[in-house]
């Protein structure tokens, strides 16, 4: 019920992560699913990964007001955040499609996280992620990690 999706390295500014999820199961139930962006920092991902911390402990560490839990939501208030919106289909919770800017003093490594720490079953979510660094059409910057930009 806690899955790692992604890590990238962002530079100080232009980083951009965009993200369309399908969440799946019971359209009358309420999604539960989140969006975690931990980076780099020593009580970040160091702190949960590896370890055997439970979803729930290692969710606690983030905090909601700087946008590190991100609710796949279409409830009302919520869905301005997540770019949640329900679904029509009979197995479809929501829809979400929106992205995140990263800025920081130095290059950051992000590690994105969905996790739905209520569930028994584990996670149903379809999903498509794009992290890029630079303007769109650079094409030597656009697409890579910031460890990345030597390697090519």
């Amino acid at each position: 019920n806690w899955a790692f999706l992604a890590r990238f390295c962002f530079l100080t500014e232009n980083g951009t992560f965009r993200y369309n999820f399908i969440v799946g199961g019971d359209p009358t139930e309420e999604s539960t699913v989140n969006l975690l962006l931990y980076y780099d920092a020593e009580n970040q991902w160091p702190s949960v990964y590896p370890s055997n911390r439970t979803c729930e402990e290692r969710q606690s560490i983030l905090r909601a007001d700087h946008g590190q839990i991100v609710p796949l939501s279409a409830q009302p208030g919520i869905s301005r955040i997540s770019g949640c919106t329900r679904a029509d289909g009979s197995w479809t919770k929501v829809n979400c499609s929106s992205y995140r800017v990263f800025r920081s003093g130095r290059p950051r490594w992000w590690f994105i996280v969905l996790a739905d720490c209520s569930s028994t079953t584990g996670l149903n979510v379809t999903f498509d992620v794009s992290l890029t660094n630079g303007s769109p059409g650079s094409f030597w910057r656009e697409h890579f990690s910031a460890d990345e930009f030597c390697k090519v």
